[in-house]
């Protein structure tokens, strides 16, 4: 297989960055793995709070252990994420997608170069 291909699937469906440190770039993989690790250590840890208060209010009996209570307070909280929620996937998803549009170019750059070398 193409080694443009496997950084592609790597960068897309592992991690950003993982495609440009399979093609030995390991400083520019750390341009694409640091923010969206940030991102992501942020965006799951707003999540891992929100739930957590949802479960402290069903074990205190402010909120019933009903599904469909506990999905409507899990909408309701959505209503009121913070902004910086939306940065983070933001900043992820541009992470994402700018890292594999560029192991694809990385990986086809190296296979041109590989060609020309005698």
């Amino acid at each position: 297989m193409d080694r443009s291909v496997v950084a592609v699937l790597l960068s897309g469906l592992v991690f950003p960055g993982t495609g440009q440190f399979y093609l030995g770039r390991r400083a520019r993989a750390c341009l694409f793995m640091l923010p969206a690790l940030v991102a992501a250590i942020y965006f799951f840890k707003q999540v891992i709070d929100s739930a957590s208060l949802l479960v402290d209010e069903v074990l205190r009996g402010a909120l019933p252990a009903d599904p469909l209570l506990i999905a409507e307070r899990l909408h309701q909280q959505g209503e009121t994420a913070s902004p910086l929620m939306n940065v983070a996937a933001a900043v992820m998803l541009a992470c994402w997608l700018a890292s594999v549009a560029d192991a694809w170019l990385l990986g086809r750059a190296m296979a041109r170069g590989a060609k020309a070398a005698p």
